[in-house]
C-alpha cells in the first residue's frame, strides 16, 4: 500500500479507485495544518472575499427591506437570493481548493489567483446548485443521505474547474472515490462539525483557523486523489482493463 504522499510520476486518480491510497485522518490533518500554516495569508484572504460578499449581500438586503419583510420573503426570492451567493462565491471557494491542491505540490500562487475560475462560473454555480439540491433533498428525506451526499460531492467542483469535466462527470467520478474512502471520510465529517460547534463558543473567532484549515484539507485530499491538473482520460482496473474515460478535457 503507498503512502498518503504521492510519489513522482504516479496516477493518483487510478491509484484512488483502486483502494490503494492510505487513508489515515491523522496524517491528513497534520498535513493540512502545516498547510495552512505556510499558506495562511492567502487562505485568510480567501475567506475573507467570500466574507466581504456575504456582508455587502446582506447590506444590500437590509437596505431593502425591513426586518419584519425579511423575515417573511417569499420562496422564490430565497431563491434567488442563494442563487447571487452561488454566483459570486463558488469560483472564489474553489479556486482555494485547487490553490491548496497546487501547493501541496510546490507551486506558489498569488492573491489574484483567487479569481482565476470567475470565467467558469456558469458551470461551477450551476452544479453547486445541483449539489445543494441534492443534498436539500437527502435531508429531507433522512438525516444520512443528506450527510452522505455532502461529503460524496465534495471534489465535484474542483473537477471541473481543474480537469474540465462535465457536471455529471465531475459529480460521479467524485462520489465514487469518496465512496471508496467513505469512513475516513465520515471521521473528517464529525471533527469538521465539531470544530465548527467549538468556534460558537468564541464568537466566530476560531472560524479564521478553521475554515483555512477546512480547505487546506480539502485541497490536500483533492491533490492526493485526483492530481491537480489535467491528467489522463483513461483509467485501469486492477485487472489491467481500460475503464471508459471521465475526463472532458
Amino acid at each position: 500500500m503507498s503512502n498518503t504522499t504521492p510519489t513522482s510520476g504516479q496516477n493518483n486518480l487510478q491509484r484512488a479507485l483502486d483502494g490503494d491510497y492510505a487513508f489515515s485522518v491523522k496524517e491528513i490533518l497534520t498535513r493540512a495544518n502545516e498547510l495552512v500554516k505556510t499558506n495562511y495569508s492567502l487562505l485568510l484572504a480567501g475567506c475573507g472575499v467570500v466574507f466581504v460578499i456575504c456582508a455587502v449581500l446582506i447590506m444590500i438586503l437590509v437596505s431593502q427591506y425591513s426586518l419584519d419583510a425579511l423575515a417573511t420573503i417569499s420562496q422564490g426570492q430565497q431563491f434567488m437570493i442563494n442563487l447571487a451567493v452561488i454566483f459570486l462565491v463558488t469560483p472564489i471557494t474553489t479556486a482555494m481548493t485547487v490553490l491548496m491542491a497546487e501547493t501541496g505540490s510546490h507551486q506558489n500562487r498569488g492573491f489574484s489567483e483567487l479569481f482565476r475560475y470567475v470565467p467558469s462560473v456558469l458551470p461551477l454555480a450551476i452544479a453547486q446548485l445541483l449539489m445543494t439540491m441534492l443534498t436539500q433533498l437527502g435531508f429531507a428525506l433522512l438525516i444520512i443521505p443528506g450527510l452522505y451526499l455532502l461529503v460524496a460531492t465534495s471534489f465535484t467542483l474542483p473537477l471541473i474547474a481543474d480537469k474540465k469535466m462535465s457536471i455529471t462527470g465531475a459529480l460521479l467520478l467524485s462520489c465514487r472515490v469518496v465512496n471508496r474512502y467513505l469512513s475516513g471520510f465520515g471521521v473528517l465529517l464529525v471533527i469538521f462539525v465539531a470544530l465548527a460547534l467549538i468556534s460558537l463558543f468564541t464568537l466566530g473567532l476560531a472560524l479564521l483557523w478553521v475554515m483555512p484549515f477546512y480547505y487546506a484539507t480539502l485541497g490536500l485530499l483533492y491533490e492526493d486523489l485526483f492530481g491537480s491538473g489535467q491528467g489522463d482520460s483513461t483509467v485501469k482496473s486492477k485487472n489491467g482493463n481500460e475503464q471508459e474515460s471521465t475526463f472532458d478535457a
